[in-house]
């Protein structure tokens, strides 16, 4: 009677007779539903999935159709997803619950076929289907894990072992190699073998330094390329990585020969893959089996790190020293705007009471002049004095802007290094973070800001963050740009974007490859490679041209910055 209501009315097939009145079901809901037949047909699934369920060799084939069908709306939802990182929260995780709750419902359905032994024609049929049963019972383990990654978190001993687990009944049931079309004959044909390889491989990858879409692709990547590795029940010289399938985690650099259970392999000819791609792109090119990955952030420096990664032998590289502290904490700030901000207060209150504060003035006059045609008095003392509300007039004199804020963020210091810092800190109020984000910090009682950028994103709990933080500069210094080919900046501007009549930037030395250069953190939107601006800093005045981009933020860049020649006073007409 329940299946009455849940499958339809009255003379209508039941869609899990069979393949055929599946793929019948899935073309109706389609035309009715059109991209939500995806949650129509999980609904369907959870539905069914009971310890007291009878599997037949149709009900099989059924769901396999429901899936295969319904698999292409599947990819939609997930490049949906991955190409909206800035969606609303709760967007998000409705967004990803669709997508794991469609895996898990079809992971739990295939459960059922694993117990069947051939002893009549149904077994018989059912173990015919089984390698495809158990590869897609991997790739949607695989996908599980990668948005756990995505997400900064690692998957836990329970999925490791039911992963290895499956992977063992597949090797013992002679399934691990045998070529099956995961959805369709349209892709290339895989392996639970190759899956799994993709899954270990990516485990070893994702330690909280990849961005979203480096992750993607790295998954791509594997995707791609994992049938040019083989595992290996004996051990062999030439392994590069191992698993213990008896055991409840995921696999690790070989250290010599283990158990009866592990499993080994090489990863040399994918690394000469990744070599010659990257080759390629450096030198400006794509590779056409590379065309389709490509996309912002995906570069030769990430196939560089990959190479690294998945290396036939670990590369030792150096490493600054780190040194654990206790009970000490940072101030943190972020955002451009605030950073100028802070960074440049202590300029600012030295240029207020310093004896040559004529200088500044004649300055600030001459910008006024440029933009109003005349200076009075009455103006020069606004560009001085706060308004009422806690606003100051911008020294552009045109209008206020928000102070600077005079209390932080605190997280908590686990350790620091000469290129960095850890730090741990709570989910709740940081829910910013995110790697590649720059940020200020400063420990208690130092009025200077440091500049860093966020290379490493962990969860260590569920309401816990640790973050690796690379220190840019300790001393980073407050400037100001204008345009050499304009005569104003965009009169429309947020007040807190104008400093001096000109955009806000920050300028630093920067350690790069043990070779010192100049840089500049400025808008993204201003950057132009080889774009000439005047820049002053700390009362002096140059002329800069922009070189490469060194890093770069959702709405900032940092570049390069070659010195043109220093200037006397800035150009006023």
């Amino acid at each position: 009677m329940l299946d009455f209501f849940s499958r339809g009315s009255k003379g209508k097939p039941d869609p899990l007779t069979n393949a055929v009145t599946a793929k019948a079901y899935v073309d109706a809901l389609k035309l009715e539903f059109g991209a939500a037949t995806h949650d129509r047909v999980s609904d369907l699934l959870s539905g069914i999935n009971s310890p007291s369920l009878e599997l037949s060799a149709d009900l099989l084939e059924a769901v396999l159709t429901l899936n295969q069908e319904t698999q292409s709306l599947h990819d939609s939802l997930c490049v949906q997803y991955l190409m909206n990182s800035r969606m609303p929260k709760v967007l998000e995780s409705q967004l990803r619950g669709q997508i794991l709750n469609y895996g898990k419902h079809f992971t739990d359905f295939y459960q059922y076929a694993l117990p069947v032994v051939a002893d009549s024609p149904n077994g018989v049929k059912i173990q015919g289907l089984l390698p495809l049963v158990l590869a897609r019972m991997m790739y949607y383990l695989t996908e599980y894990a990668r948005w756990q990654y995505i997400r900064n978190f690692q998957p836990d001993e329970v999925f490791w072992l039911n992963v290895n687990q499956l992977y063992r009944l597949a090797e013992q049931r002679g399934f691990d190699s045998q070529p099956v079309f995961l959805f369709g004959d349209k892709a290339a044909a895989t392996t639970v073998q190759d899956l799994y390889l993709v899954l270990q491989m990516l485990s070893v990858t994702c330690n909280g330094n990849l961005s979203v879409r480096q992750i993607n692709f790295s998954y791509e990547l594997l995707a791609l390329l994992s049938n040019r590795m083989t595992l290996k029940q004996s051990y062999f010289a030439e392994a590069s990585f191992c698993v213990a399938l008896s055991d409840p985690r995921p696999a690790s650099r070989v250290r010599g020969a283990g158990g009866e259970w592990s499993r080994y392999w090489n990863t040399a000819d994918l690394v000469e893959m990744l070599h010659g791609w990257a080759v390629v792109m450096e030198a400006g090119r794509i590779p056409p089996d590379l065309k389709r990955l490509v996309e912002p952030g995906i570069d030769a420096s990430l196939l560089r790190v990959l190479t690294r990664e998945w290396a036939p032998r670990a590369v030792v590289f150096e490493r600054a020293e780190r040194v654990a502290v206790s009970n000490r904490q940072v101030e943190v700030a972020h955002r451009l705007t605030v950073l100028h901000k802070l960074i440049r207060k202590p300029d600012e209150e030295t240029m207020q009471s310093s004896p040559r504060m004529g200088e500044r003035d004649t300055y600030d006059d001459a910008a006024n002049l440029r933009i109003y045609g005349f200076v009075t008095s009455r103006k020069r003392d606004k560009s001085l004095s706060p308004t009422p509300g806690g606003s100051a007039l911008s020294l552009s004199g045109e209008t206020g802007e928000s102070a600077a804020p005079s209390e932080f963020l605190k997280w908590e210091l686990e350790n620091i290094s000469q290129t960095g810092l850890g730090v741990s800190l709570d989910v709740m109020g940081n829910e910013w973070v995110g790697l590649g984000g720059l940020i200020g910090f400063r420990e208690s009682g130092n009025d200077s800001w440091s500049l860093g950028i966020i290379r490493r994103v962990k969860r260590t709990g569920r309401e816990r963050i640790y973050l690796g933080i690379e220190s840019l500069s300790s001393r980073p210094l407050a400037a100001s740009l204008r345009p050499t080919d304009a005569r104003l900046i965009d009169p429309t501007l947020p007040p807190d974007q104008v400093w001096l009549a000109g955009h806000i930037s920050l300028f630093m030395p920067y350690r790069r490859a043990g070779k010192l250069v100049n840089a500049l953190i400025l808008p993204l939107s201003l950057y132009m490679l080889g774009k000439q601006f005047y820049m002053t800093a700390r009362g002096k005045h140059f002329q800069i041209a922009l070189g490469k981009v060194l890093e770069k933020g959702s709405d900032w860049c940092m570049a390069e910055v070659e010195l043109v020649k220093t200037l006397d006073k800035l150009p006023v007409g």
